[in-house]
């Protein structure tokens, strides 16, 4: 191997791969066809014909022969070259459209044989959740919270129940200080919480909710209650104020020789009480 070679990413040594493929695959089919027509050929016609060079023009010369050497086609094997995480070289059929793909987003990080096309026909902006028809969004991403919430799955579901669940990771977008945010396929959740609840997701939302609408009523009887018996206080509070017992200065007691009356006030209200001794 060069030292070129070395300095190549893996992302550069596919892609050359890729290519080179790709020239070996039409010169392959384009040797075909030549034999398909010498075959159907009854006699060798006299007249010059145009024949393809494979090097970018065309030579008008006997079909048979250049330079009085005979022209020998040959079946160039095409070499297969697969690893865990990629597609065939020769690309696979879409699970949707049928179409054959050399690669996509979707099997590249999910390991789901599903085109870009189709990713973008059955997919809406991701962390988004706002239709109604699942089917409609199945290639989405669904963040982690939403998936224990919505299709009640836990912490062991998503990252140890086999098989183990795909997912990729990005930066929150609310606060890039806060943790990473991992994003799973739709589809693959719909498809673990339909096994593990056996296709009673929906009975299950259903009884959660009921018991967070029974949790809430409680919790709303137990303020009123809380509410009456605050009242209560409080007006017992105010009759228990309203009884006034008036307080009064024994030391600042007024005599009025006059009338022969002796005053005192209340130290609270001020209220005077006038009296006479006997």
């Amino acid at each position: 191997m060069s030292n070129t070679d070395e300095t190549l990413t893996p992302e550069q040594l596919e892609r050359i791969e890729r290519n080179r493929q790709r020239a070996l695959q039409l010169r392959a089919s384009s040797t075909k066809i030549y034999e398909s027509q010498n075959k159907n050929l009854t006699s060798i016609s006299t007249r010059k014909q145009q024949i393809d060079s494979h090097a970018g023009f065309f030579i008008e010369d006997d079909p048979t022969s250049i330079d009085n050497r005979p022209i020998i086609y040959e079946n160039i094997p095409i070499i297969h070259q697969t690893q865990s995480d990629q597609l065939d070289i020769l690309g696979m059929p879409c699970n949707e459209c049928q179409m054959i793909f050399l690669t996509s987003f979707l099997h590249k990080n999910f390991h789901e044989p599903i085109c870009d096309t189709c990713r973008e026909k059955y997919s809406i902006n991701d962390e988004k959740d706002d239709i109604d028809d699942e089917q409609s969004i199945r290639y989405s991403l669904i963040t982690r919270t939403l998936a224990k919430d919505k299709y009640l799955l836990t912490d062991y579901d998503l990252d140890k129940r086999e098989p183990i669940l795909k997912c990729i990771e990005k930066k929150n977008p609310h606060n890039q200080h806060w943790g990473v945010m991992r994003l799973y396929l739709r589809c693959q959740i719909q498809r673990l919480s339909s096994n593990i609840h056996q296709g009673k997701i929906e009975e299950k939302l259903l009884e959660r909710e009921e018991k967070k609408s029974e949790k809430k009523r409680k919790k709303y009887e137990k303020q009123v209650e809380q509410l009456r018996l605050d009242v209560r206080s409080s007006l017992q509070t105010k009759r228990m104020k309203s009884i006034h017992e008036h307080k009064y200065d024994e030391k600042n007691i007024k005599y009025d020789k006059e009338t022969d009356m002796y005053t005192k006030t209340c130290l609270e209200c001020g209220y005077q009480y006038q009296y006479e001794e006997i």
